[in-house]
């Protein structure tokens, strides 16, 4: 397995490290997702996108709709077998546990917002509703804080060169089981602690991904972020026509592949996420945010 072509932080320079700076502080996330480190390889297309969407993203709308993603996104049926009681079995303790759930919340309050960016950056692509419809009422056009929340510090993402073999296995499975190109930055991040990785595909992920009711939810999520999108004071993304100029047709419709494939990758591992939380403290903990913002 090699890795899929990406600028990762560390590699990015200028206009573009300024951006995933930009994009931490102002989604609160401790990440750039790996749709946009993908998208960066795109000259200029990032840097433009995200200061479209930045005034719309930093909005209580935004938000709002964020969370409407993450409570719509628990999966129907049996509830996933108990994590935290397995990783006693395994000898963790409770600090090790609560620094893995820390960060199954930092990654939990960020999927619903990626999952809105680049719906917004797919929405405006093509001409479709991506905001600028109407004003928003000022209760919902408050700024929320800039900055990472309280307790939350950048993620690292285990990268193809320093993983292990096992690592590298698990990675696999999870890229066949989802039918995706490369593992999320989700499992980069979860890479840590291998042991838990496993347990997380073996009895938590692999018996209900790509089920009839994991694609239901997919559906509804997406449809979600879509009138959210709709809803932002003013148009998200850029259009494709802008680009004509300055990137070549083979590379708008690589730009207009990629943001397809996005909006559903993110909506899987948006899901996942909610699972593996559950798994430890059941729905209503993992359909919440933990890193709530005053209105």
């Amino acid at each position: 397995m090699t890795k899929f072509p990406q600028i990762d932080h560390d590699q990015a320079r200028g206009a573009l490290s300024d951006t995933y700076e930009d994009i931490h502080s102002t989604l609160r996330v401790p990440w750039v997702a790996f749709a946009i480190r993908v998208m960066s390889t795109f000259p200029g297309f990032v840097p433009d996108a995200w200061q479209a969407a930045k005034p719309n993203m930093s909005t209580i709308q935004a938000e709002r709709s964020a969370d409407e993603i993450r409570s719509s996104s628990i999966l129907p049926g049996t509830k996933p077998p108990d994590s935290r009681a397995r990783l006693l079995e395994k000898g963790w303790g409770e600090e090790k546990i609560s620094s893995l759930n820390l960060i199954l919340d930092a990654l939990n309050y960020g999927n619903p917002k990626y999952l809105l960016l680049i719906t917004a950056w797919e929405q405006a692509f093509h001409g479709r509703a991506a905001g600028g419809r109407a004003a928003l009422p000022p209760g919902l056009a408050k700024s929320i804080p800039r900055g990472l929340p309280d307790g939350v510090t950048k993620l690292h993402l285990v990268d193809h060169d320093e993983a292990s073999e096992e690592v590298r296995e698990l990675w696999r499975r999870e890229i066949d089981m989802h039918l995706h190109h490369g593992p999320a930055s989700d499992y980069r991040v979860l890479a840590a602690f291998p042991d838990y990785l496993k347990l997380a595909l073996d009895e938590v992920l692999e018996p209900v991904v790509r089920t009839p009711a994991y694609e239901e939810t997919a559906i509804r999520i997406r449809a979600i972020a879509r009138r959210g999108v709709a809803d932002f004071p003013s148009v998200a993304g850029v259009s494709r026509e802008s680009l004509e100029s300055s990137c070549s047709p083979a590379e708008i419709a690589g730009l207009a592949g990629l943001l397809f494939m996005y909006t559903r990758f993110i909506a899987d591992i948006t899901i996942d996420i909610i699972r593996l939380k559950q798994a430890f403290d059941g729905p209503t903990s993992a359909t919440a945010s933990k890193f709530p913002v005053l209105d």
